[in-house]
């Protein structure tokens, strides 16, 4: 069944999933407005846009999403919102990867996370499948699901789940607020470092050549840009 409002008389029961030092977290950020590691420091609307379990007014903290191989950072950040043609196959709009740039960062930490991956995580907190499917009109409903997480788990440095747009691989979120407290203030390149020689420019030809071969077995496709002149 399911809930959405978290249950009466939780005993606080969650289940972790450790983030192992040296693993390499995959994200898809605006470049150069932004850094690779940068979090994103500004709430969403508590009742409209955003993604699945960022910060509102409601709960404040900077966020950033990434994904544990660099299919699900694509998939999970290009293919959303993109229904399938009569054929099967999804097109990327041009713009979708304008001025964006693909990032790998190395974890220097240890993270403690709330384990949302599975059955049994999603049912210690009285949830289903649901939680990590709902689509995004849904969305403020699985912010305050995220948000009352946090006030069950305040070690928790964030949440992993099994990706929507590349079932079977994770996707995450951390918390800026709880790294901090954590790790000091400068948590963001304390924690994370960036590998250049992976990093790739989305919006050029090679880069878009390059997310074409990664998309292609999920049958989709980034559009050419508009002729200019």
């Amino acid at each position: 069944m399911v809930l959405y409002q978290p249950p009466a008389g939780f005993d606080g029961t969650v289940n972790r999933y450790v983030l192992r030092r040296g693993s390499c977290l995959w994200r898809v950020h605006h470049h150069p407005d932004y850094d690779a590691w940068a979090f994103n420091p500004e709430p969403s609307s508590e009742l409209y846009g955003g993604s699945r379990f960022d910060a509102t007014e409601a709960d404040r903290y900077p966020f950033l999403y990434a994904g544990l191989s660099e299919e699900t950072a694509l998939a999970e950040t290009l293919l959303r919102d993109i229904a399938p043609d009569e054929r099967g196959f999804r097109t990327v709009p041009s713009t979708a990867t304008s001025r964006r740039r693909m990032a790998a960062l190395v974890l220097i930490a240890d993270l403690r996370l709330i384990s949302l991956v599975n059955g049994p995580d999603l049912a210690a907190i009285g949830q289903d499948s649901w939680l990590v499917t709902a689509p995004g009109q849904q969305y403020p409903q699985t912010r305050d699901w995220a948000h009352w997480l946090r006030r069950q788990a305040p070690w928790a440095h964030g949440l992993v789940w099994d990706s929507l747009r590349d079932r079977g691989s994770l996707a995450l979120v951390l918390f800026g607020d709880r790294l901090a407290r954590d790790f000091g203030a400068d948590y963001e390149k304390a924690l994370l470092r960036e590998v250049p020689e992976l990093a790739v420019h989305l919006g050029d030809e090679d880069g878009r050549a390059w997310v074409n071969e990664r998309l292609r077995l999920y049958r989709a496709v980034v559009a050419p840009p508009p002729p200019t002149g």
